[in-house]
């Protein structure tokens, strides 16, 4: 009977195979699906023929890992990039280039040294310097709404963080349960890595293997995300992200990775030195036209009055022309001692002495405009640098994965013509064993 038993169990053998043939074929267009090969194995004894062991999941745990490495190492600098590059844009754009507006400024006031008492002449700088707040006000709009974008992409990320962290706890129950039950999980486990493929894109993330089926996912610095079948939940307030594990808390905002990680970097390393910058160049403009205006008097003999007003805790988001101040107030005529320990104009109403030192005031303020936009440029080309890097590497990980556990329609087509004439031998085992029986059968 060894022969009829053998031939049946490489027929189970070979329906086994066609099995794995068929599922493999249905499902290659499948995304993150991983092909599946049935391991056999030889019974025990001898010539006892061949036994299925298990349907096995073609996988390489390292493949996988890079592909989340490379993964978070893509998202990370595109949304660092997607703000780096708008701020780029922005500052450097005809319409609001800061270094025209004060130019403007400045030939306004070069305008009036021919008739200092013009009103006209007056009229242009107030006129000019009200445009040059304008393209302040619009920087400053473009700079809050971008801080203000950032703060609402921060809180959806992590709202889609907690809901991955939640699927993934819950497949790590569904898994563990589905293997101690000893039935196939390969479509679970499949689930699960794309589970962590999408937590990557938000997050970098470690995950270690149990014996049990389930997975350990944690931060870069070890906070625990993902334990068995327990989720963390992610908070942010501000640019400061944490993370709760059972009545724990953890800080990740230092080691997210991921989109979450390059919107926290944006934050301290774009959008604040940026404002930093600018509000050092509006209080210079606004300090040096002021206090050189101080030093003069207007038409009606009057001491200078400031041209601009502004909240030095935040200059460019507050800084105004005066709005008290009539054309007639700009003081544009010189000082002399009034021998009493004071001063007095120096001439007429058509003095220039002190709009020459208001002139003389804004050579250079807005020079550190240029450099900004110089750092944001390098900054931008190095980010763009690194995106093209990342992708390709994320590419090529896709692409090993993809040469192990992808499915292959002409290796499947091997396999199926394969299990096919092992069916086909084992059947004719089978019909030669049945006429072998009936023979001896008929000797009796």
């Amino acid at each position: 009977m060894s022969m009829l038993s053998n031939g049946v169990s490489g027929l189970n053998a070979a329906n086994a195979g066609l099995n794995a043939v068929s599922q493999n074929v249905s499902n290659a267009a499948v995304k993150g699906y991983s092909r599946q090969t049935v391991v056999l194995q030889t019974n025990d004894g001898a010539l006892n023929g061949v036994k299925v062991t298990k349907f096995e999941r073609v996988v390489d745990d390292f493949l996988n890992a890079d592909i989340w490495r490379t993964q978070s190492d893509l998202n990370y600098y595109e949304s660092y990039q997607d703000y780096l590059g708008y701020l780029e844009e922005v500052l450097g754009t005809d319409s609001l280039n800061l270094n025209d507006a004060v130019a403007e400024l400045n030939a306004a006031f070069n305008a009036a040294l021919s008739a200092p008492e013009s009103p006209a002449y007056r009229q242009q700088v107030i006129s000019s310097a009200n445009a040059m707040v304008q393209d302040l006000q619009q920087l400053d709009g473009a700079l809050t709404g971008q801080v203000r974008k950032l703060e609402f992409e921060l809180e959806a990320v992590t709202e889609n963080v907690n809901s991955v962290l939640q699927e993934l706890a819950d497949l790590n129950q569904n898994i563990t349960k589905e293997i101690a039950l000893g039935r196939d999980a390969a479509t679970l486990l499949d689930s699960r890595e794309q589970a962590i493929n999408r937590l990557s894109a938000y997050v970098q993330v470690e995950v270690m293997q149990e014996d049990n089926g389930a997975v350990t996912i944690s931060a870069l610095n070890g906070a625990p995300l993902v334990m068995s079948g327990k989720a963390a939940v992610l908070s942010v307030a501000g640019t400061e992200v944490t993370s709760t594990f059972n009545t724990q808390q953890f800080s990740i905002s230092g080691s997210a990775g991921g989109s979450l990680g390059g919107l926290l970097r944006v934050k301290s390393e774009v959008l604040d030195p940026a404002r930093t910058e600018l509000n050092n160049l509006v209080t210079t403009i606004a300090t040096q036209v002021n206090d050189a205006l101080a030093e003069g008097f207007d038409l009606n003999g009057n001491v200078g009055e400031p041209l601009f007003s502004f909240n030095p805790a935040d200059p460019l988001g507050t800084i105004l022309v005066n709005a008290d101040l009539s054309p007639d107030e700009l003081a544009f005529r010189g000082r002399v001692p009034d021998g009493a320990g004071g001063w007095q104009p120096a001439g007429g109403k058509g003095d220039n002495s002190n709009l020459v030192n208001v002139i003389d005031a804004m050579k250079g303020v807005a020079t550190g405009y240029d450099g900004l936009i110089g750092k944001l440029a390098i900054q931008s080309k190095q980010v763009q640098a690194s995106v093209k890097t990342a992708q390709v590497l994320n590419d090529k990980a896709l692409a090993s994965r993809e040469s192990i556990s992808g499915v292959n329609r002409d290796e499947e087509a091997a396999n199926l013509l394969y299990y096919q004439q092992l069916y086909q031998a084992n059947a004719k085992v089978i019909s030669t064993a049945g006429q072998m029986f009936d023979t001896l059968m008929t000797m009796f």
